[in-house]
């Protein structure tokens, strides 16, 4: 298998995306705007009841699985690492990865299903439902691994999934540049299951709420803990207030992209991408940040990841920053 930029590994779900209205009678019941749920089965079946007459637009999903599609649409090598169902949906879901590599996911079992709720001002709420990611083991993971600049984990529900992570982040040589984002599910956990991913973290991408939950500290001691404990830099997601860059020497403040805003699913993960495709680059932070943003920015601007920018898109922005004609701008690869 040829060498890629970007090796992705977290949760890989079918998006079944839903628009309703301020009516919508079961608001009252779940989290507020921007929060993810774990589903029994007993929230899944009134959830069901309730959107049964409602027709969702299906698209591919998962954190990791969003970035490693938007680096691999910017045009740069990526992969992907997980477990799909042996099902419609997870052919579907194979289908929707590309243009990234699929070939290294397992398939068995029922694909897992994640319900976005889209209330009228395009805030959601995100309802999980693991299926076969729970079932993603150390078994799963490829015999063989192709070269790569960097490995993204992202969460997982379930302990057996987290326990597969750390056995491929041992297998990834020093130099690959290990990023990191905990997402609110394994926020929750705390801090101490994942020592083994951030004394090896070059990039860790988190929310304000997300930092202060794993560490069980305020922002401010959490950015110390987790420098001191071997993250190389802490990138605070602040939604429509933009973002921080945060290490040892620096504390940079990214401002937010102006965009139409239909879904902010997703946003965080391109803001990934973008970033990660700067750093191969070797922009610099500044640039990055900006680069960063700015590919969030065309993501919401559509449902699911319908609005993603493509290659072009990129080297025409990455010129801009960069002050160069858009045909010297490319990206590649180096190997």
């Amino acid at each position: 298998m040829r060498a890629v930029d970007l090796i992705g590994c977290g949760a890989l779900n079918l998006d079944l995306i839903y628009r309703l209205p301020r009516s919508f009678p079961l608001w009252d019941e779940l989290g507020p705007p921007g929060t993810e749920q774990l589903m029994d089965p007993s929230v899944r079946k009134a959830v069901d009841e309730a959107l049964a007459h409602v027709e969702p637009i299906r698209a591919g999903g998962g954190q990791a699985a969003n970035t490693v599609n938007a680096l691999a649409r910017l045009g740069y090598a990526a992969a992907m690492i997980g477990r799909v169902g042996a099902d419609d949906d997870g052919r579907f879901l194979l289908d929707e990865l590309a243009p990234a590599d699929a070939r290294l996911v397992h398939r068995e079992g029922d694909t897992g299903r994640v319900y976005v709720l889209l209330d009228e001002d395009g805030e959601r709420r995100n309802l999980v439902w693991p299926a076969a990611n729970d079932a993603f083991t150390p078994a799963d993971l490829p015999r063989r691994l192709p070269r790569t600049r960097h490995a993204l984990f992202t969460s997982f529900v379930g302990d057996e999934p987290l326990a597969a992570q750390l056995a491929l982040l041992e297998r990834l040589p020093a130099d690959v540049d290990v990023a990191f984002d905990p997402g609110e599910i394994y926020a929750r956990k705390g801090v101490k299951r994942f020592l083994p991913i951030l004394s090896r973290c070059a990039y860790l991408f988190s929310t304000e709420t997300e930092i202060e939950m794993l560490c069980g500290l305020s922002l401010p001691e959490a950015l110390d803990f987790l420098l001191n404990t071997g993250v190389g830099l802490v990138i605070v997601k602040m939604g429509g207030r933009g973002a921080r860059l945060v290490g040892r020497r620096v504390d940079m403040y990214v401002p937010p992209q102006p965009a139409e805003v239909m879904d902010v699913t997703g946003a965080g993960d391109l803001f990934a991408a973008g970033f990660i495709a700067a750093m191969i680059e070797q922009t610099g932070l500044e640039s990055a940040g900006r680069l960063a943003a700015w590919a969030a920015s065309r993501g919401i601007a559509g449902l699911g990841r319908s609005t993603y920018p493509d290659a072009a898109a990129w080297r025409e922005r990455l010129a801009e920053e960069r002050g160069e004609p858009a045909e010297a701008a490319g990206p590649g690869s180096s190997w």
